[in-house]
């Protein structure tokens, strides 16, 4: 039986703390809540999260829980970065984009625009998740419009033809998408991620569980498509009735992105990426990614920031702050790092310096051993 995976998307957000020697401020991305997205995987069915080779999360599979460490599939994805970091070679170049082959990350020149930098990460992410999703047929994050908007933009700023057509052909491919909406799995897990882990565990050891991610696995196919909705309502009725760790068990509509059927777009350059003759479904992780982080802020996840390698930053002794409520996510190979509003960065800083001059530990003192960007 073939069940529903997904590729693993870090959880970055932007922290600020202050150094204790200086007074300097510190500016990190935090990767610490990504627990808080398990309640999401369950709706989709999911049985493994597919972290692929080139990622840095790869390296701490074994520090995770064991129980998650069950659910990790490890995938060699260097075909995917070599044929994208090919196909995208002539936009690069055109606007002078350098790539570290060792770790696969993008620079650029300073005066480049913030929004040509934006869209050009957005196309090399999308293009490499798209390829994983196909040729290893699991669920992959992408907003279809944050997609689309990238590729039309760089697509009306570049003088390259061969760009265009890549961008173009690209575009072809992702319209062959259209929504649908199921019934999806939903429970009133608690919020802790020890619990969230625990019920994903059990869930994915029960039959019925696996059958309902075989079958959003099979909405990914325009034939089995219908069979695999009627298949999803029953068995959420049969999982609804049971009890695991005194969960309560529901239903809520889900929208995916899923193959419309049509035939797909003839091209060289699609076809060097893409090797599989059906399209993997893309979800949209936003909304459930927005709420995993105001759970996380909530539930005091926040006294030590992690590196994407789930390691502490370490250096000087930094007093880490709360993330400001309005700071917003980021890619998770993003240069760019959203911290919220200046008012809002502004009361948290000030907080900070009244509870050292009233002689209170700041909030969130850190350990000794922490901070590096």
């Amino acid at each position: 039986m073939i069940k529903s995976e997904i590729l693993y998307e870090p959880l970055p957000i932007a922290r600020i703390g202050v150094r204790s020697s200086d007074d300097e401020i510190v500016v990190v991305k935090d990767f610490s809540c990504f627990a808080q997205m398990i309640e999401e995987y369950i709706s989709l069915g999911i049985s493994n999260i597919v972290i692929p080779k080139s990622s840095p999360e790869k390296a701490i599979v074994e520090q995770m829980p064991k129980m998650l460490q069950n659910r990790i599939k490890i995938i060699n994805d260097n075909e995917e970065i070599e044929t994208v970091n090919r196909v995208l070679h002539d936009l690069r170049i055109e606007f002078d984009v350098k790539i570290n082959e060792e770790n696969n990350h993008l620079s650029f020149k300073k005066e480049l625009p913030r929004e040509m930098i934006n869209n050009i990460e957005q196309v090399h992410f999308d293009m490499k998740r798209m390829a994983i999703g196909f040729n290893h047929q699991i669920q992959v994050p992408i907003n279809i419009e944050k997609t689309i908007n990238a590729l039309q933009y760089l697509r009306g700023k570049s003088l390259n033809a061969n760009s265009r057509i890549v961008m173009a052909e690209f575009e072809g491919i992702i319209n062959q998408y259209k929504k649908i909406e199921f019934n999806a799995l939903q429970s009133d897990i608690p919020e802790t991620p020890s619990e969230l882990i625990t019920v994903f565990d059990k869930l994915i050891n029960d039959s019925d569980y696996i059958e309902y991610s075989n079958s959003v696995f099979e909405l990914s196919s325009p034939v089995n498509r219908e069979k695999a909705l009627l298949k999803i309502k029953e068995l959420i009725r049969i999982i609804k009735s049971k009890n695991y760790l005194a969960t309560s068990w529901d239903f809520a509509i889900k929208i995916i992105n899923v193959w419309a059927g049509n035939l797909i777009p003839d091209s060289k350059t699609i076809a060097s990426i893409f090797t599989s003759d059906q399209l993997p479904v893309l979800v949209n992780l936003e909304p459930a990614r927005t709420k995993a982080i105001e759970a996380w802020k909530n539930l005091g996840f926040t006294d030590k920031p992690l590196r994407r390698d789930g390691l502490p930053y370490t250096q000087d002794n930094i007093s880490w702050m709360p993330p400001s409520m309005g700071v917003d996510l980021l890619a998770p190979d993003s240069t760019i790092m959203h911290l919220g509003t200046a008012g809002e960065l502004l009361k948290v800083l000030q907080s900070f310096v009244a509870k050292r001059e009233e002689h209170i530990p700041p909030l969130l003192e850190a350990s000794p051993t922490l901070a590096r960007d």
